[in-house]
């Protein structure tokens, strides 16, 4: 039985007596929630609908995209139940037992199709009483086939490594006996994780991992599809994306739990204890300099400290890298080209957490949350922070999972392209901001990466973004696209980005900007704000708020072309609607093309529409026969409640409108301002 969702302006008429207008527009065309969207048939001349990257419930959401917006929202309320971390929402208490970081790495598997974790999980690492933490370093050694005895880890000639366990048992002893504990257990949980890691990189042959590590071609080439890396290709599809989700679950989780007690026993502890899988480090409370490219566990426990290169990144050489700095306005800076770092995890797992401070995070490229080959988080969990990128960051996925959360503070997010919640295939980029004031800048304005829409502005491929490689037009090896989320659950915020973000999708992509309340600002240029192009899902959804959007050229505000689907739903405040350098080519505000599905809605509000060109539920195609039958060209446009003004020669306050009405061709385009009704998306 089918469950619906409503999105209503109330007023004095009862409920069950207002008025369906999606229903109503859509009869109006002789079509209903089946058959609207895009359903193929196998003898079309479109693209291969079988690549082995399809997000397994992709079609179906194309085939029936009234589903799509409930099925969004489910997916957000999923990350929520853990962000705001109230155990009476959860069903079993298993669930409720998962701590957030895990919880938004186990929805982030699951939307990928990793079946992991479904009914909940409590991992506490079993450690030994008398000597934990230095039997947990032993351990390490055994994993790797070795002796700790006089095994030299590092060949440094100026060391002496003679009674390497009587060294080591030294230094633990100075440790207080529950923080020994606690780190024995964090020990344990990153060699379980290096474990889950090396089961996720069976299908690949080691002697590319360094290839497959800073190689880039697969996912520089998205539009064009010029290159092509075979070796990245083949590990792309080897990957096993479960093992590595369960993998990061297990350690978030064992990490989150001994948080409190590292925060209580914060002192002027110093330990440096070299074992196979990486460094495990202690610093104190004062301001230190760290160069970690070979910690397994690196823990500061305070003072203003500065982290040079990849502090908790993983690579080919260190499955497993965990950084957690307890306190301190800190400084993370990684100026190689292509290096990965801040809660990286490229071919490994990689978790970097940041508990108290301003800090100020700085890197090239694949950093502070970026999965690729593995999983990367980055929590910061309050202070006012500072994140500059050039890309693959700030919550970007490829075949992995890429986390940024931040859970307080005014921040300010800066990047260029392929950031701020990107998803290319198999791959899922989440950057969640709890609350604050922030700011989301993908830079237009030093053109550094330009792409094929205009010449004027950089392809950002950010906000919110799902893009996948498209090779139906050069060398046949099509990728569908990942999930790429931005959500913002507090503040006035700021989205400012070039073409293709904010909540857009690119090839088999799906990309959602969700801002849960405050008065925010978004500018876009091409292809953004709830826009998609080339059988993809963009989504943008602002619940409160007086909003001031610009849309710079044309394709957004509910756009879709070329059998995509796209909606922009804004639940409440005044919110103001303008194209400051749109032609008459523009489209947007639930404009369709090409057999696409496309809605805008408004919802109370006094508000302004200033678009140009084709805007406020328009259709154009230029196919008939079946492709009109199973993928109509329908554009819709509703404001509901308030008192708007439209430049608009069309539309009007209290009117309603038809732009096409063409069966023929399958079009479809209808808008309506009304004091009240309601909306219904479909929900199975």
């Amino acid at each position: 039985m089918k469950k619906l969702l409503l999105i209503l302006f109330l007023c004095a008429t009862p409920l069950q007596a207002q008025t369906d207008l999606l229903e109503q527009a859509l009869s109006g065309f002789g079509l209903d929630s089946s058959t609207v969207g895009y359903r193929p048939l196998s003898t079309w001349t479109t693209s291969d609908r079988s690549d082995p990257f399809r997000l397994h419930y992709f079609d179906q959401l194309l085939a029936r995209p009234l589903k799509i917006p409930n099925f969004t929202r489910e997916m957000l309320w999923r990350y929520n139940l853990w962000l705001e971390a109230d155990s009476a929402n959860f069903p079993r208490p298993t669930l409720a037992k998962i701590r957030p970081l895990s919880g938004l790495i186990m929805n982030s598997a699951r939307n990928l199709g990793h079946d992991v974790g479904k009914y909940g999980f409590d991992y506490t690492p079993r450690i030994t009483t008398d000597e934990p933490l230095l039997d947990a370093v032993r351990d390490l050694y055994t994993e790797a086939g070795r002796d700790m005895g006089d095994n030299i880890v590092y060949p440094l000639p100026t060391q002496d490594w003679s009674d390497i366990a009587g060294k080591f048992r030294k230094q633990i002893a100075a440790l207080p006996a529950d923080l020994q504990q606690s780190l024995a257990r964090i020990v344990a949980a990153i060699r379980e994780a290096g474990r889950w890691r090396a089961k996720s990189l069976a299908g690949i042959d080691p002697a590319q991992y360094r290839h497959i590590y800073s190689s880039t071609t697969l996912e520089e080439s998205q539009c064009d599809a010029h290159t092509f890396d075979q070796t990245v290709y083949d590990a792309a599809v080897a990957f096993d994306g479960a093992s590595a989700s369960w993998g990061a679950m297990q350690l978030a989780q064992a990490v989150e739990k001994e948080l409190p007690l590292l925060r209580r026993l914060a002192g002027d502890y110093v330990c440096d204890i070299p074992t196979p899988a990486g460094r495990i480090v202690l610093a104190g409370r004062d301001t230190d300099v760290h160069a970690a490219p070979d910690c397994a566990l690196l823990i500061d426990f305070g003072g203003d400290d500065l982290y040079v290169g990849p502090a908790g990144a993983s690579s080919p050489d260190l499955p497993v890298s965990v950084l957690i700095d307890v306190a301190g306005d800190d400084q993370y800076r990684c100026e190689y080209s292509d290096m990965p770092a801040q809660g990286a995890g490229v071919l490994g797992i990689g978790m970097l957490i940041d508990l108290a401070g301003d800090d100020h995070y700085m890197a090239h490229t694949f950093a502070q949350g970026c999965g690729r080959f593995g999983v990367g988080v980055l929590y910061d969990e309050s202070g006012t922070d500072e994140y500059r990128s050039e890309g693959f960051a700030q919550g970007a996925g490829m075949y992995g999972i890429g986390v940024l959360f931040d859970r307080t503070g005014d921040d300010d997010y800066r990047t260029v392209y392929y950031a701020q919640g990107y998803g290319f295939s198999r791959g899922l980029g989440l950057l969640v901001d709890a609350a604050g004031n922030d700011r989301y800048v993908a830079d237009d304005i030093e053109l550094t990466h330009v792409g094929d829409e205009t010449p004027k502005h950089n392809e950002s491929d950010a906000q919110g973004y799902g893009a996948g490689r498209r090779g139906d037009h050069t060398d046949g090896h099509n990728m569908s696209g990942g999930l790429g989320i931005l959500h913002d659950l507090h503040g006035d915020d700021s989205y400012s980005a070039g073409v293709f973000a904010q909540g857009s999708g690119y090839w088999y992509g799906y990309g959602v900007l969700s801002d849960e309340e405050g008065d925010d600002v978004y500018r876009g240029v091409f292809f953004n704000l709830g826009a998609a192009a080339h059988f993809a899902i963009g989504v943008l959804f602002d619940n409160k708020g007086n909003d001031r959007s610009d849309l710079v050229m044309t394709l957004g505000f509910g756009t879709a072309h070329d059998c995509s689907a796209a909606f922009y739903i804004d639940a409440d405040g005044d919110d103001s609607y303008t194209m400051s350098e749109g032609d008459d080519r523009a489209c947007s505000l639930g404009s369709s093309l090409n057999n696409s599905f496309s809605l805008f809605a408004n919802i109370r509000g006094n508000d302004h529409y200033a678009p140009v060109g084709n805007a406020l539920g328009y259709a154009m195609a230029r196919r008939a026969g079946e492709w009109a039958q199973l993928a109509p060209t329908t554009g819709l446009f509703f404001d509901i409640g308030g008192t708007d003004e439209y430049v608009h020669a069309q539309a009007g306050e209290g009117k309603s409108w038809t732009q096409q009405n063409d069966r023929e061709f399958g079009l479809g385009g209808y808008g309506i301002d009304i004091d009240g009704g309601l909306i219904r998306f479909e929900r199975e």
